[in-house]
């Protein structure tokens, strides 16, 4: 089971706009644990990304479902810049996949970007500049304003060299990830996921508010205590990062 992101508001699905790169982007953010309607509007929505006829990632219903009922998935995120029906949406998971240790403890626990997909809408029209971007920058904001962790993370998987070789270039190039678990092993001293990804990491994010500010999270409705985190046991599995569209 993955950490969650802080989230004071009793709500667990949030809709918006943030600006980003001089565009305006609107957002969909579910925070789980979710039910009904939010856990069938999730299900549907991410395991209906269709490309060339297929599920995106291979990432179906019962993929998703599976996410919910494990407790996989600490968000989901769909972005589109507004006026456009072409969507970007992953998911992230707070989980510690590199310390060794047996048992999970916050502070050893990355947030690691999945199931990135590009996906067009009913239109068919792509915009001339990738939603993607403004995903990431969505995910890294969350990560660093909610969780004050300064670094974000994702796996490549190194089995297809000539994949490996172009996503470590658009990731380093265009998304800032310049660290890598195969240049720098102690990023990720024990890689649980599996000996044929590499670790990349994105150091040093800063806040910014202006772009998107997440403080709306921690407005607590009603009163009452705030709930103390269990300690949680290593029980989970690594999930597919992206779809290079």
């Amino acid at each position: 089971m993955s950490y969650k992101f802080k989230n004071n508001t009793g709500r667990r699905k949030f809709n918006g706009t943030f600006s980003y790169n001089g565009l305006t982007y609107e957002y969909t953010l579910y925070l789980p644990d979710l039910v009904d309607p939010e856990r069938s509007e999730v299900i549907t929505k991410f395991g209906n990304r269709m490309q060339k006829g297929k599920p995106c990632l291979e990432v179906d219903e019962a993929v998703v479902r599976n996410y919910l009922d494990r407790g996989d998935v600490s968000a989901y995120i769909i972005v589109n810049q507004v006026g456009s029906d072409e969507t970007a949406s992953g998911t992230l998971q707070i989980y510690d996949w590199c310390s060794g240790n047996g048992t999970q403890y916050f502070k050893n626990a990355y947030v690691w970007i999945n199931d990135v997909c590009r996906i067009l809408g009913p239109s068919g029209v792509k915009t001339a500049v990738s939603p993607i971007g403004a995903l990431f920058y969505f995910m890294e904001q969350l990560t660093v304003q909610n969780l004050k962790k300064p670094d974000i993370y994702l796996f490549v998987d190194t089995h297809d060299e000539t994949n490996k070789t172009v996503l470590t270039n658009i990731y380093s190039k265009n998304y800032g990830f310049i660290v890598n678990s195969i240049d720098d092993a102690t990023i990720c001293p024990v890689n649980g996921a599996g000996t044929t990804l590499m670790v990349m990491k994105k150091p040093s994010l800063v806040e910014d508010t202006t772009g998107i500010n997440f403080s709306f999270l921690m407005k607590r409705k009603g009163g009452g205590r705030r709930k103390t985190r269990h300690t949680k046991r290593k029980h989970n599995r690594r999930r597919k990062t992206i779809k290079r569209n």
